[in-house]
């Protein structure tokens, strides 16, 4: 009786009418599926069919840049110089590099297919600098020579861009990486460092072997140097650690800030507010970020504090010791990038707009202290629009945080601005948008949306003293205002020499 049953029901299937797609004709049938890639067979898998599109995609872009023809996967706001900005060039180097020792150490090129430049640091010493790029590479490159010493590539694919780096204060050789795959890769630098009795330039690691020296980093974690330190699910776009080296703080682009305990990597603080609760808090009393978290910089000698922005328009002062919120924040801060610095009691922010960008801010009176309206700028620019602002860090000269760096993709170019008198004090041309940017006592390295890799020197025109030909007339004196003694014995000692000299 059973078997009687599975037949009956065997041919009660077979007189089902067939749907309409197999009554279409061959040849239709296989023009529909050839439509779609991914109507694979079972011994391809779509893997395979990723990797054979991004490999086409590379070879194709580096035919293009050795034909010199436009790839399309260049940024809309690369704008290389052309013939025409031959005037500013020149002008441009007889203001700010004629006769003064600002001039521009090395222009590293590299394949575009590292990907745009997001963030670099320099080490403690300014021995080595971390560059992150938006393919996921994690490069360290010397100091000054800019020679690639090492190269970590992500394990995971498709790779994830790197969005921010930082040093650890009391380690120097630890870096940790901000990916947007929501880790904190924690990097131990290798000691490759040139012995001390060869020069400064020499470096045993070759250029051309670049290839050679690629580490894989990710989890699992293949090498002990690079591994993964804080996961979650949301990606981490900003990353910093306290004074005191106990405590980490990520910013997230599901709006959250929070704080870690370096030991155990457990979550001390979270700072976050749903998106059903706004409507209920009036936005004077929100004390919470509701945008992506895109820059955080910690304080380098107050352990408690550190600044946040977000793209909610809003600048946040942040203090660990505190559970419930910020403890200051300031509105009309358009913040795009991880652009915000802390140097004593100011803060320096850096918003994607075209005019009245760069802004100083007095976190003991909490209120904007200065708005850095450039006055030497050429007026032919399109606008600011600032990807990159940081102070110059320099323990010699910009101890009071005298000096900002800014970049972005209006001026085409890099500008050391005095805050106090607003002029800009020397101006680097750069062939993209300049999106990271880093300094140490001289040196001050940058990159961005072009595939090159620069490295320039800024000296403080107030301190040094330059050799000045004699055909430059000095009938019409310069009033000029000192800080302390010891300024003013200088530069009179150096207008006697110059007296001297054409006596």
């Amino acid at each position: 009786m059973q078997r009687d049953k599975d037949s009956e029901l065997l041919f009660s299937a077979k007189k089902k009418p067939r749907p309409s797609f197999y009554n279409v004709p061959s040849f239709s049938r296989l023009s529909v599926a050839s439509h779609s890639r991914f109507n694979l067979s079972e011994f391809e898998s779509d893997i395979n069919v990723f990797i054979k599109e991004y490999k086409q995609r590379i070879k194709q872009q580096q035919a293009n840049e050795e034909e010199n023809a436009s790839s399309p996967f260049i940024s809309f706001a690369d704008n290389r110089i052309d013939v025409s900005d031959l005037e500013w060039l020149l002008d441009n180097e007889q203001r700010f590099y004629r006769h003064t020792p600002n001039k521009d150490i090395l222009k590293f090129s590299f394949l575009s297919e590292l990907g745009f430049i997001n963030c670099m640091a320099y080490s403690l010493d300014g021995e080595y600098i971390i560059v992150g790029h938006s393919s996921g590479i994690i490069q360290m490159r010397h100091g000054t020579t800019g020679v690639v010493l090492c190269t970590l590539r992500n394990i995971q694919f498709p790779p994830k861009p790197i969005y921010a780096l930082t040093f650890n204060p009391g380690e120097e050789r630890v870096c940790y990486a901000a990916c947007m795959d929501g880790n904190i890769y924690r990097i131990d630098i290798p000691n490759i460092a040139p012995p001390e009795s060869q020069a400064k330039a020499c470096i045993r690691a070759d250029p051309a072997l670049e290839c050679l020296n690629t580490q894989f980093y990710g989890a699992p974690p293949l090498i002990s140097y690079a591994s993964p330190y804080i996961s979650q699910r949301s990606a981490a776009l900003a990353v910093g650690i306290t004074a005191d080296q106990t405590k980490m703080a990520v910013g997230y682009a599901d709006t959250s800030i929070k704080v870690y305990d370096m030991e155990t990597q457990e979550t001390l603080q979270t700072y976050k507010v749903h998106k059903l609760r706004l409507q209920f808090i009036p936005k004077k009393l929100q004390r919470m970020h509701f945008g992506q978290v895109v820059a955080l910089k910690c304080h380098d000698v107050n352990p408690t504090m550190f600044a946040s922005a977000a793209w909610d328009n809003t600048l946040r002062i942040w203090d660990v010791r505190c559970p419930v919120g910020c403890v200051m924040t300031f509105e009309g801060v358009n913040v795009c990038s991880n652009s915000i610095d802390l140097n004593r009691d100011h803060c320096l922010t850096g918003s994607w707009q075209p005019t009245e960008a760069l802004t100083e801010w007095d976190l003991t009176a909490r209120k904007r202290l200065n708005l850095i309206r450039v006055q030497n700028r050429r007026p032919d620019i399109d606008g600011e629009y600032i990807y990159a602002c940081r102070y110059w860090r320099s323990q010699k000269y910009n101890r009071k945080g005298k000096y900002g760096i800014i970049g972005g993709s209006g001026t085409n170019c890099l500008e050391v601005i005095n805050l106090h008198n607003r002029y800009i004090s020397c101006s680097y041309p750069a062939p993209g948008t300049v999106l990271a940017v880093t300094s140490h006592e001289e040196k001050i390295a940058f990159g961005g949306t072009s595939p090159v890799f620069n490295i320039v020197t800024f000296h403080d025109p107030k301190h040094e003293t330059y050799e000045v030909p004699d055909e430059v007339d000095f009938g019409n004196p310069i009033m000029t205002f000192y800080d302390d003694e010891e300024d003013e014995v200088m530069a009179k000692e150096s207008v006697l020499n110059i007296e001297t000299k054409s006596v």
